[in-house]
């Protein structure tokens, strides 16, 4: 099982659209996932990129680095 999910670009920015998300998870995992970590601690387990919106720039210089 994955320790922490990121979500970034536009959808993480819309502040009204991160409780929306972490309900459906929840909603949907209900079933299926005991662990308690995941289940009543959404908020440290999904979560917006550290980097906020230069992730994406610097993922990018990170991959170009690396070739």
């Amino acid at each position: 099982m994955p320790q922490t999910l990121l979500f970034g670009g536009g959808i993480i920015n819309q502040r009204q659209l991160s409780p929306k998300i972490r309900a459906e998870v929840h909603h949907l995992l209900a079933d299926y996932v005991q662990h308690p970590s995941v289940l009543h601690h959404l908020d440290d387990y999904i979560v917006p990129p550290g980097l906020g919106k230069r992730a994406g720039i610097m993922g990018a210089l990170a991959l170009a680095m690396a070739l």
